[in-house]
């Protein structure tokens, strides 16, 4: 459910305001990534009626860009072989390796952030500032294992791309990493606008990890009732219709002002 909103809000936020809506997966993980992943949440969105407006876009066809990015900030990368047992201590990465400019095998590549400041307005949250030395410090954009960082991947591909991102709450602390990585790359950083996240009364948010259940697929329509429920709407008590009837009138009634600064908690269908 807590992805069903936030998939909701984007869509509705960018079809009221006449834009362009895109899926977009992010698979650069294969380690860690579930095979069945990616279909199962095409096919959850499609069920919902949240169809892409463009071609689905998957992060693992754009290692070429990322490369060629990776390139034009050259001059402000180097490589670490810190630990994560070694940088436990530490609040910020206290810049141990910054000398070491040359290729290396067996590191993690960081970008020096200096005397870095970012300031954005979220959309819903306000004004934000972040001295990045202070509150981040140098960041991975390169993983050790060669893979690329989730940061650097996704300020690449929403610099080039995206003119709006909503997404949530949890994710507003890496924003001003990935602006600035836009500003190295000369790229326009989107509007943000981060959502509060879908909690269990007990204040857990739902995820995998806290066993959150998954979305019926078959109650779609349901589902989107009650998403617009949780968006600060007041949708009506009408069973009888469709996922497109749902659509329409969240498109009609939506306002991104609207939403709470805090979710209701999430209450199970069988409660």
């Amino acid at each position: 459910m807590g992805s069903l909103i936030t998939a909701l809000a984007s869509y509705l936020d960018g079809k009221k305001s006449g834009g362009k809506w895109f899926i977009r997966i992010d698979n650069l993980d294969p380690p860690r990534e579930d095979p069945n992943a990616s279909g199962e949440i095409i096919a959850s969105l499609k069920a919902h009626g949240l169809l892409s407006d463009l071609p689905i876009d998957y992060q693992s066809d754009h290692q070429q860009r990322y490369q060629q990015a990776f390139k034009r900030i050259k001059k402000h990368l180097f490589y670490c072989r810190c630990t994560r047992r070694e940088m436990a201590r530490y609040s910020v990465y206290p810049g141990t390796c910054r000398a070491q400019r040359q290729t290396m095998a067996d590191a993690a590549v960081r970008v020096q952030v200096g005397e870095g400041v970012v300031s954005f307005t979220d959309v819903l949250q306000g004004p934000r500032t972040c001295r990045l030395a202070d509150e981040r410090g140098d960041f991975i954009v390169k993983r050790r294992d060669g893979l690329w960082a989730y940061n650097f991947a996704t300020a690449v591909d929403d610099g080039f791309d995206a003119s709006s991102v909503i997404r949530g709450q949890d994710l507003a602390d890496v924003t001003p990493q990935q602006i600035f990585i836009m500003q190295l790359l000369g790229l326009q950083p989107p509007s943000y606008a981060h959502l509060p996240v879908l909690c269990f009364p007990d204040g857990t948010k739902l995820s995998k990890q806290t066993h959150a259940p998954a979305l019926i697929n078959s109650a779609a329509a349901r589902n989107l009732q009650q998403a617009l429920y949780y968006l600060g709407l007041s949708p009506p008590e009408e069973a009888a219709w469709n996922t497109q009837q749902w659509l329409r009138w969240g498109r009609r009634h939506w306002h991104l002002q609207r939403v709470p600064r805090r979710l209701a908690h999430y209450i199970s269908r069988d409660t």
